[in-house]
């Protein structure tokens, strides 16, 4: 089965910012949480000419983010401040929305103002630990997927267990 790209990807090349097809994954939007790094200004050149933007660099993508009037509301409201200082470096979760614009029903970029969940991280693996790990894998007491939504297992840790195992 093929994975499904979002038309507007074929154009990545010559997209200066982040767009709705960015979260496209199989042929479905999917929500991230991103990290705003800082805020500055850029020019955006479209069907209105030459404009001066307010853009965001986040940490998870490349390519910056155009933050408009809409998104600016939603992190005043999230993080309950108007200054943008107080959103640099915080978890907010970037989705995609339906919305009116001159063009019609458009897909656009949102910062959500629901409550973004932390992942904590799951306990680590002490190298001292792993001979213990491997006969319990041995023993069919514990597989390597299992193993891994309990804890957390290095790169390295994993080869050695998958060599072992062989």
């Amino acid at each position: 089965m093929s994975e499904h790209k979002h038309w507007r990807s074929l154009f990545a090349r010559d997209e200066k910012f982040l767009g709705s097809w960015n979260l496209e994954k199989n042929g479905k939007y999917e929500s991230v949480v991103v990290h705003i790094e800082r805020f500055y200004q850029d020019v955006l050149i479209g069907s209105m000419g030459k404009e001066n933007k307010v853009v965001c660099k986040l940490k998870e993508f490349d390519k910056p983010l155009i933050v408009n009037r809409s998104n600016f509301k939603r992190l005043q409201q999230k993080f309950d401040s108007f200054d943008m200082n107080d959103y640099i470096g915080k978890p907010v979760m970037l989705t995609v929305e339906k919305v009116k614009s001159p063009d019609g029903i458009v897909d656009a970029l949102r910062f959500s103002t629901r409550p973004v969940e932390v992942q904590k991280s799951l306990p680590i693996i002490k190298d001292e630990d792993l001979p213990k790990v491997i006969e319990s894998i041995k023993n069919g007491d514990m597989t390597l997927d299992k193993l891994k939504t309990i804890r957390t297992i290095t790169k390295s840790q994993e080869d050695e267990i998958i060599a072992k195992m062989q």
